[in-house]
């Protein structure tokens, strides 16, 4: 069984949205900030077996928004370190690429490289939690 092709441009684009908009949204949900990161390691995230009490919705919500969180951490760990980095700086520490190229040695062009495919990955590792891939349909686009 041959693997639907993935529409790559539209994918980059929709994990984009999602560590953009979504996980800010979870990080307040969880009254987290991941601004100081100081591993690439990703060590300072929640774990995945945080317990909920189920009772109160704010507490429910705030505990969803951390086992949101574990499930990003779990799935970051899959990507290769360096792409894994480049999504750290990019959205975690919401580096610029001026920053990124200081500390990498890679210019915007090759880092905008790194980075995508360090996206296409996350969607990939990160299906089972929410399927941010966008497949190909009958071969388009």
């Amino acid at each position: 069984m041959l693997l639907p092709e993935l529409d790559h441009k539209a994918t980059i684009k929709q994990v984009k949205r999602f560590f953009e908009k979504d996980f800010q949204t979870l990080q307040n949900m969880a009254h987290v900030s991941y601004m100081d990161i100081k591993s690439p390691t990703l060590s300072d995230l929640p774990n995945k077996n945080v317990a909920s009490n189920g009772i109160d919705s704010k507490i429910n919500n705030h505990m969803y928004a951390i086992e949101m969180l574990a499930e990003i951490k779990e799935a970051l760990t899959g990507i290769r370190e360096n792409k894994r980095k480049f999504i750290e700086y990019r959205y975690f520490k919401c580096l610029t690429w001026y920053e990124i190229e200081e500390l990498t040695g890679y210019g915007r062009t090759r880092g905008s490289e790194i980075l995508n495919s360090g996206l296409i990955e996350f969607a990939y590792a990160f299906v089972d939690t929410e399927d941010l891939r966008v497949i190909r349909k009958n071969g388009t686009q």
